[in-house]
């Protein structure tokens, strides 16, 4: 039983310092304002906006990233694919563990 609580206290604490976490992709994209009188969009340079792409139920999703919170979110899919790591170990470790009993 120590040896459990042990791989459930470093599996605590390894994902302690993980959050914020998010699942999916960013990227960069660009659009047409509404204003017809925008010199950007009229130069054909158009503005630039971030997009979350991600599955939920088997389906895709793209949602718009607040241009202030792109550096916010790029760190927790950072820490999300830190977290799946920490889970395809978690796993390995859980099959070792049940081979040796």
């Amino acid at each position: 039983m120590a040896k459990k609580m042990d791989a459930k206290e470093k599996w605590l604490k390894a994902v302690a310092g993980l959050y914020p976490a998010a699942k999916g992709s960013m990227r960069e994209v660009r659009r047409n304002c509404s204003s017809p009188s925008c010199t950007t969009c009229s130069s054909g340079t158009r503005h630039p906006a971030w997009l979350l792409t991600y599955y939920l139920d088997g389906r895709q999703h793209s949602k718009h990233i607040p241009k202030a919170m792109a550096g916010e979110m790029r760190k927790a899919l950072e820490n999300g694919r830190k977290l799946e790591d920490l889970m395809v170990l978690a796993s390995l470790e859980l099959i070792e563990a049940h081979k040796k009993k």
